[in-house]
């Protein structure tokens, strides 16, 4: 008793309450005043840890020394009669009861002022995408959602950027399991960071209620992570952090960051969601890292170079940890795309994404990262668009913000032909991807499908002048000119302007529009530029080219091409190569029309033969069965034949539209010229206003 006697003579007792009132007052305006001054989330901590340490000095400070009238002592050297410490006890009662005023105060403000400006930025109401179609979306309605600025790289090693590009990707990819939360693709965030705009600027530009910014720094088996979540409207910072960990951490400050989103975004998370968010992909860092580089190949267009690409680091890192699903699922849609591409001469690649799909499927039957590898082998290697759209509808509900299954279940519709629900589909895609170029192009293709080709110009010439380096873009909308207004320049303007793509159809129309305009050498060139692994669609490109040189009466060369084009073909057949892209019917008949183009009648007709008891398995291969076998009939001296079988691609999607014909009929006159069906149609083109 004697010991609390003198504990309470001493104020002891009065300065811990003291130091406590005043402390946690300190901390809630800290916490309140440090985001909006963009003081970073480690001082914060700072403070409450200096504060934590600093109670047992202050009540020691209050044991050992008193106030006094000249100033501060030793107790014991303070006579009974000269103390103070009554007065003493008096003032800082006073200043405890002013602290608790000032406490309740704030305690006020914040929950009927503060809580009440954080819930209605959270609540706006979420963005629709009904813009005009025509449109390139510049400002879109405040939604829930997260804008996520690409991390910056601050590692003394530049070549770390990958690192850094990957931790922005999976905390984008995290984010976007959430179903509450609109996130924004990296293609988009990364065209908005090129334009410095400032948050606020941010969130009209994208509809989104919040903006993360983050930087990496990655040393040794270190890595530093600092991230800052910010209120687009208000420019306030409502949260930050600073994570200094191991390297072998980053999965878990990956998985923290989004869980700290969604509880400061006030959502909830289903057990399941947040066991989804905190899983672990790899306990491998050297497998990792591979996977990382797969990532950033994936992100630039190359064709065949960069799924290849893709496959050189994948393999090493399945390798590495055979559990790393991520990585196998990745693998697989790499190994199914080279097939999808005409570039697996001999299947190996499509027996490899077929064995590592079923494996996959088998070990890890109920997940979602599982049955997207399942619909995307349905797409690119069975082009079973039907199934694939299913399987990825179907998960769908597991990953609501996923672009892959977000393009799979658009570009799913668009190769069914199924225009509206196409429209319907892209447009969501780019409510994800605003910013995005090759959301453009596919808006473009959307609305030719559905008829609306003014809008569908006006889109290109917009996104042309928003991406001027978008090649896909300045293809899709040179299409447009050619075929509704019959505009020869734009596509001759978008060969000299971007290099062709070989893969695509670019090359045919390109080499068509030379030589309409009597550039014979700049039409071969152009096809001759497309070269394969596959010898098969090596050999196509030279039938293409002895055609085009047969038509400009340049027999013998076109000879020449076409000799070395059916002996690849007869070999490929007689050694049981499989067709490219799994299309056995358009590769038997496009084999007839190489063998007729060089003369072997007999064995055209026999592959002809085959073609006609072969499957033809979806809309696109029916147009491209079509094509080879309106060539058969041509090369056979048939051109009446050959235009009524290639009146089948005129006016439909993806096939020749009136004003191409118009504008190639010194082409279409050479190759149809003797067709009374043909001169009828042209007649009636030409006679149309």
């Amino acid at each position: 008793m004697n010991l609390v006697r003198e504990l309470k003579r001493r104020n002891v007792f009065r300065m811990a309450g003291l130091y406590l009132v005043g402390a946690w007052l300190l901390v809630q305006i800290a916490s309140t005043l440090f985001p909006a001054f963009g003081v970073p989330g480690w001082a914060l901590r700072g403070l409450v840890i200096v504060l934590a340490l600093g109670f047992i000095p202050a009540v020691i400070f209050a044991w050992v020394f008193e106030f006094t009238p000249d100033g501060i002592k030793r107790d014991e050297e303070v006579a009974p009669g000269q103390s103070i410490a009554p007065q003493t006890a008096q003032r800082m009662n006073r200043l405890i009861i002013a602290g608790l005023m000032l406490a309740l105060v704030y305690f006020g403000f914040d929950k009927f002022v503060l809580q009440h400006r954080r819930e209605a930025a959270q609540v706006a109401p979420t963005a629709q995408v009904t813009q005009p179609a025509a449109a390139v979306v510049t400002e879109t309605a405040v939604a829930p959602g997260v804008a996520v600025l690409p991390f910056e790289n601050m590692s003394p090693d530049p070549d770390n950027a990958f690192f850094a590009g990957g931790v922005f990707e999976e905390v984008l990819t995290k984010l976007s399991k959430v179903p509450e939360l609109r996130v924004i693709s990296r293609t988009s965030m990364e065209q908005i960071a090129k334009q410095n705009l400032d948050v606020s600027a941010i969130g009209k530009r994208l509809g989104v209620s919040h903006v993360l910014e983050g930087s990496v720094r990655r040393a040794g088996d270190r890595v530093r992570v600092t991230v800052q979540l910010i209120e687009a409207a208000t420019d306030n910072h409502v949260w930050a952090e600073n994570y200094d960990r191991k390297l072998d951490d980053v999965f878990a400050i990956q998985s923290e960051i989004a869980l700290a989103i969604a509880d400061q975004l006030k959502i909830t998370l289903s057990q399941q969601l947040q066991s989804n968010l905190s899983d672990r992909p790899t306990k491998n860092q050297a497998a990792y890292d591979l996977y990382l580089r797969a990532v950033e190949e994936r992100r630039v267009w190359r064709g065949a170079t960069t799924f290849r690409a893709m496959i050189s680091l994948l393999e090493p890192a399945v390798a590495a940890d055979p559990d790393f699903l991520r990585a196998r699922v990745m693998l697989s849609e790499a190994y199914g795309r080279m097939y999808w591409l005409g570039e697996d001469p001999d299947s190996q690649y499509v027996a490899k994404a077929r064995a590592l799909v079923a494996d996959i499927s088998k070990r890890w039957p109920d997940r979602p990262d599982s049955q997207l590898a399942q619909a995307q082998l349905l797409y690119n290697v069975d082009r079973n668009y039907e199934a694939a759209l299913q399987g990825f509808r179907a998960v769908e509900a597991a990953l609501p913000g996923d672009m892959a299954v977000v393009s799979g279940i658009s570009s799913c519709y668009k190769r069914l032909g199924r225009a509206k629900e196409f429209l319907v589909a892209v447009r969501r895609w780019q409510s994800l991807g605003p910013e995005s170029p090759l959301t453009v192009s596919e808006v473009m293709f959307a609305l030719d499908a559905n008829g609306l080709y003014d809008e569908e110009i006006a889109l290109g010439e917009q996104g042309l002048r928003k991406f001027p380096e978008d090649e896909s873009a300045a293809y899709v909308l040179a299409v447009a000119k050619l075929g509704r207004r019959g505009d020869i320049d734009a596509m001759l303007d978008y060969a000299r302007r971007f290099k062709v793509r070989s893969e695509s159809e670019a090359p045919a129309k390109v080499s068509i529009a030379r030589f309409v305009r009597g550039d014979i050498e700049g039409a071969l060139a152009v096809r001759a530029s497309r070269q394969s692994d596959n010898p098969a669609v090596n050999a196509v490109n030279d039938a293409e080219q002895a055609d085009l040189l047969r038509v400009a009466g340049r027999a013998a060369e076109a000879k020449v091409l076409a000799d070395r084009a059916f002996a690849a073909v007869s070999a490929a057949i007689a050694q049981g190569r499989p067709a490219p892209r799994g299309q056995v019917a358009a590769w038997y008949a496009e084999a007839a029309s190489i063998a007729a183009l060089a003369g072997h009648r007999e064995q055209a007709a026999d592959w002809e033969r085959k073609s006609s008891t072969a499957p033809v398995s979806n809309p696109e291969e029916k147009l491209l069965l079509a094509a080879n076998l309106a060539d058969l009939r041509r090369f056979m001296g048939d051109p009446e034949g050959a235009w009524r079988i290639k009146s089948r691609t005129l006016d439909v999607f993806t096939g020749i539209a009136r004003g191409e014909v118009l504008a190639f009929k010194p082409y279409y006159d050479k190759l149809y010229g003797q067709s009374p069906s043909y001169r009828a149609y042209l007649s009636k083109l030409v006679a149309q206003p």
